[in-house]
């Protein structure tokens, strides 16, 4: 499993690395989602955008990252390795169900995504890798992108993915959109 995870984060930072250039469509979808903060994240400033709750702590993406990680505890793993975009380290938090990404930004770790890694966590609106692509339109509507497979809503300075392989969700990320990213 450790070499999956390990796998899968070296995939992620690789994509990070790629040169390939995409403009985000923030033309405003229309999503309900919010980040308000909860009781456990109070340090944690509002952006607008996508964020994931896990147990009553909002992590919205953008922000700084020490007040999330203290809020969610002790990660199951951990991976970090030279950021390809930035000076300093991209960081990888393994959770229960997902995997939290930050970029370095100064002195500050920066929330990068929220990836799921199994069908045990929904979206706020209820959608877990199995959902259908007519219940991800359902619940986020029909302005998202289609690229190669894939729906991407965006909303703010954030975009929200499903990777759609016959039909069903095979995998979710929420995403910043931070210049120097691949996004």
């Amino acid at each position: 499993m450790k070499k999956i995870m390990l796998v899968l984060a070296i995939m992620i930072l690789m994509v990070g690395c790629s040169k390939e250039d995409a403009t985000p469509d923030t033309n405003g979808n229309g999503s309900t989602e919010t980040n308000e903060p909860s009781d456990t994240s109070d340090d944690v400033e509002a952006v607008e955008g996508f964020s994931y709750v896990s147990n009553g702590v909002n992590i919205p993406m953008n922000v700084d990252a020490s007040p999330v990680i203290e809020a969610l505890g002790e990660p199951v793993d951990q991976f970090e390795a030279a950021s390809c975009a930035f000076q300093g380290l991209d960081k990888i938090f393994y959770y229960n169900g997902f995997e939290l990404g930050t970029y370095p930004a100064g002195d500050k770790d920066m929330v990068s995504y929220v990836n799921f890694l199994d069908d045990s966590i929904t979206t706020e609106k209820g959608i877990y890798i199995g959902s259908t692509a007519a219940e991800v339109i359902a619940a986020y509507g029909d302005e998202y992108t289609e690229n190669s497979g894939s729906y991407v809503y965006h909303m703010g300075e954030t975009k929200l993915t499903f990777i759609m392989e016959e039909d069903t969700v095979t995998s979710i990320t929420y995403a910043a959109v931070v210049e120097g990213l691949n996004n």
